[in-house]
Order: structure tokens, then C-alpha cells, then sequence
């Protein structure tokens, strides 16, 4: 997944990532219970980015003091976010951030950190309730006490209405891509065909495929896998993060914390 989409992820999800990381950091400030440093170098609080993608989130958050710990399983993904921190530090910036390919449902640390974050609908790829408990566990584990995991999940209404059945295209100079939706009631997946032509240097252009599964999660499933785990429930969100093209019925945040 994300295999031939990556070099133009970035093109085509444009994100304001620093108010995505404003955002995070506020939640951070306003409910967390960490006492004292992180676990980072110098005393700078250890952030998990699952799903961390082509690593935008997590070099914006290693400017605000965090050390960054990415992890996606794409290394397509992942080569792009080590291209991105390689030309910070060739710019003369901090980018003190290590990425891993591992599967986020099965991932392994070396020590417990002072933030997760699951962001941009990470979660809607995993294909169970058995996977999102097996990730919350995880989390868990790994998460210091008093520290928080926030995630996001795609609603129902997006997913099965704004996404639905619908096809979409964007023709830009460096690429085309065509995107075909399709949503199942029965098993709430929402499955999209994605078709993507890269320009080349020639100005040819290369054609690659890809198939994209999303599904949408109930709050009563999330908070009863959350009740399996030792995580409190602290706050449900609705989209606050200001970026447009903001839906406000786009995305649902959730923010838990280990107890102390």
C-alpha cells in the first residue's frame, strides 16, 4: 500500500503540517500528565508517529523539541521521509528522527516513549477490531505513564457518502491520477482503485496501479477495544485541526492517556 503513490503523496494531500502539529501540541499541553523530562536526548519528550508516511508530522514536531520515532510499513514512504531529513540537516536544522519499517500492529521498541500519535486515518487501513486492539496493547506498553496516544479515524459519512461510489481525478504537470471509490455496506470497507501516471523526464509518462482499503470503525467499537487496554478515555474531537479543505464531517480525533 502506498507503494507507487509515494513520490507524489505530498502533491496530492498537501497538508498544513504545522497546524496539524499546533493542534497536537495543545492536546499534549492541556491533558498530559508527564512529569518531569522525556526519554529523549537531552530531556526532549520521545514522540511515536504510527503510520508516520513520508515523515511531514514528525520533522515538524522535532521543531517543537520532540525526538520523533516514525513508523511505517511502505518504504517507498519511508525513502521519501529520509530524503526530507536528510536536505533539513543539509540545511542546517535539527532532525534528530529515526524511521522503521514495521507493521504498526506489530511493531517493537527498544524503550517506552512520551507521545503516539496514529494520524490521517492510519487506523481505517487496519482491516479488524483484532488489529486495533492488538495496536492499542502495543501503545499501551510502550506509552509512559501519563503520556498521551492521540489518533484520528475516518467517519461513516465521509467514507460512505463523500468517498462512496464516487471517481476522482487530478491533472497536474507532474502526474495524473485517477481514483475510483467504492463502498461496501456489508463490511464498511471503502475501496479505492488508484491509477497513476507519473511524467518522466522525457515527458513520457509511467503507469502505475494500486488499491487502497479503508474501514470505518463505530465509536462503540473504538471505545470497547479501548476498554479492553488499560488507556482513559480523555476526549472525542470532532476535525478541529484547520485545514483546508476542512469537512467537519471528515475525521474524528480521539485522545487517550496511560494512567500514572
Amino acid at each position: 500500500m502506498y507503494r507507487a503513490l509515494a513520490t507524489v503523496y505530498d502533491l496530492y494531500q498537501p497538508k498544513d503540517w504545522t497546524l496539524w502539529a499546533d493542534y497536537i501540541c495543545a492536546l499534549d499541553r492541556q491533558y498530559s500528565q508527564r512529569g518531569g523530562s522525556g526519554d529523549g536526548s537531552d530531556g526532549r519528550p520521545i514522540l511515536l508517529d504510527l503510520g508516520c508516511g513520508t515523515g511531514s508530522f514528525s520533522l515538524e514536531m522535532a521543531k517543537r523539541g520532540f525526538d520523533p520515532i516514525g513508523i511505517d510499513q511502505s518504504l517507498p514512504m519511508l525513502n521519501e521521509a529520509q530524503k526530507k531529513a536528510a536536505k533539513i540537516r543539509t540545511d542546517g536544522h535539527r532532525s534528530d528522527c529515526l524511521f522503521l519499517r514495521q507493521d504498526i500492529t506489530s511493531f517493537e521498541l527498544y524503550g517506552t516513549v512520551d507521545l503516539i500519535v496514529c494520524l490521517m486515518d492510519t487506523m481505517n487501513h487496519l482491516m479488524s477490531i483484532e488489529s486495533i486492539d492488538r495496536l492499542f496493547s502495543l501503545c499501551a506498553h510502550y506509552l509512559n505513564p501519563g503520556c498521551l496516544m492521540v489518533f484520528d479515524l475516518l467517519t461513516g459519512t465521509y467514507l460512505s457518502q463523500t468517498l462512496g461510489d464516487e471517481f476522482f481525478f487530478d491533472d497536474q504537470t507532474e502526474y495524473t491520477i485517477f481514483w475510483q471509490n467504492q463502498f461496501d455496506q456489508a463490511s464498511q470497507i471503502s475501496e479505492s482503485h488508484v491509477t497513476l501516471f507519473s511524467r518522466l523526464p522525457d515527458s513520457s509518462y509511467r503507469r502505475a496501479d494500486e488499491m487502497i482499503q479503508e474501514r470505518y470503525y463505530s465509536q462503540s467499537q473504538i471505545r470497547a477495544s479501548i476498554a479492553r487496554t488499560s488507556f482513559e478515555m480523555i476526549t472525542v474531537q470532532s476535525n478541529y485541526v484547520p485545514d483546508p479543505p476542512r469537512n467537519p464531517e471528515e475525521r474524528t480525533f480521539y485522545v487517550l492517556r496511560k494512567p500514572v
